[in-house]
């Protein structure tokens, strides 16, 4: 029997179809295109393959089509290291796909995509022992079976990372199971629109969040912990695409928590996982292994 995965996510895969253009078309311009990849991508599966690499040991519960989108995201993941014995597949259901136009001079990115056809997980197709021996859960958004999976963590002790596709009125029932919550900017500017970040931060803390955190892209990000608030710099790289780096930071947050680091070394940590992300295109390419975090901030020390 494999050893239990350390982290287990429940979320949307994805295929992303990237464009690197240099600028955005007009209307009704024919544009050639700089360059053209196919990535996998979702919040759960960039997220899981950052873990991954990193060396953590994880597990995906999501479905698919069983589309060739679907073939590919399960091949990618596979080769990621990421456990895929959960990936459910749709009979004759369509994989979400996403249109990611990249500009390449700023990095910057605009996205179209497709919903799955598929049915979300439900209730019964979760085995609560996967979420118990897990020691990390990672969900991102609130629909009957995270919201049991988030029940289930609390009560075996297991870790809740969460980063909201809602807001935060919508996904507010499933706050009180999650450990931690890393929010990007927009969210947390829609929740307090006159507010700093370090505010919506702290509210979260208050609302029994152990670490919130709200990532501000270029600029970084505010955590707030028992020991205060602090705002940790992202690290300056040649930037070429920014899809996948809030995902990364996350992937890298959930082995930091796996390693029961100090809060410090957490969020540096992830920061540098996040910037690194951005040297290639997609959220795949330039995900790092622990060696190469380690010597990028040792380097950064220098």
């Amino acid at each position: 029997m494999p050893p239990s995965p350390d982290i287990v996510g429940i979320g949307v895969c994805t295929v992303d179809h990237l464009v690197t253009v240099p600028r955005l078309p007009n209307r009704n311009e024919n544009m050639t295109a700089i360059s053209y990849d196919r990535q996998p991508g979702g919040l759960a599966a960039i997220a899981l393959m950052a873990a991954a690499r990193l060396g953590a040991r994880a597990k995906i519960i999501a479905r698919i089509g069983d589309d060739d989108s679907g073939i590919y995201i399960r091949q990618v993941l596979q080769e990621e290291g990421v456990d895929v014995s959960q990936l459910l597949v749709e009979p004759g259901g369509e994989s979400q796909v996403s249109v990611i136009l990249v500009h390449e001079a700023s990095g910057d990115r605009s996205i179209v995509s497709r919903p799955p056809t598929g049915r979300p997980v439900s209730p019964g197709e979760i085995d609560r022992a996967d979420i118990t021996s897990a020691r990390v859960l990672f969900i991102d958004t609130l629909n009957d079976a995270t919201l049991q999976a988030a029940r289930w963590a609390q009560d075996a002790g297991t870790k809740v990372l969460l980063d909201p596709a809602l807001p935060y009125a919508e996904i507010k029932p499933l706050l009180r199971y999650v450990d931690v919550p890393i929010v990007p900017e927009y969210w947390a500017r829609a929740l307090m629109p006159n507010e700093a970040p370090a505010a919506v931060a702290e509210r979260l803390l208050d609302e029994g969040a152990e670490i919130a955190v709200v990532t501000l892209g270029e600029r970084g990000a505010v955590v707030a912990w028992e020991a205060g608030t602090e705002t940790f710099p992202a690290y300056p790289v040649d930037v070429v695409d920014t899809t996948g780096a809030g995902d990364a930071y996350h992937g890298a947050f959930l082995y930091a928590l796996l390693q029961g680091w100090e809060l410090p070394r957490m969020a540096r940590f992830a920061s540098a996982v996040g910037s690194m992300n951005c040297r290639a295109v997609g959220g795949r390419n330039a995900l790092p292994t622990r060696a190469e975090v380690d010597q990028f901030l040792a380097a950064a020390k220098s």
